[in-house]
């Protein structure tokens, strides 16, 4: 199985794992964080602070997740 995921947290440890444990499966990642930083190449990163609605609608419109990790 494989698709397109949003990985909320990507850049704290559970995330980076699930993020490449994803890749190595053949899916598209998107990456959510405060700050991106230190991803793997093949992770679109999106940049958006959790408390903020607007931010984070702002950053995911457009994506099309067939799935969301929320690891934070």
């Amino acid at each position: 199985m494989s698709g397109r995921a949003l990985v909320v947290g990507v850049t704290g440890i559970s995330g980076g794992n699930v993020a490449s444990r994803l890749l190595d499966d053949g899916w598209e990642v998107v990456g959510l964080c405060r700050t991106p930083r230190d991803l793997d190449a093949r992770v679109t990163p999106l940049a958006a602070d959790l408390e903020d609605a607007e931010s984070v609608a702002s950053a995911v419109r457009g994506t099309a997740p067939t799935h969301v990790f929320f690891t934070t």
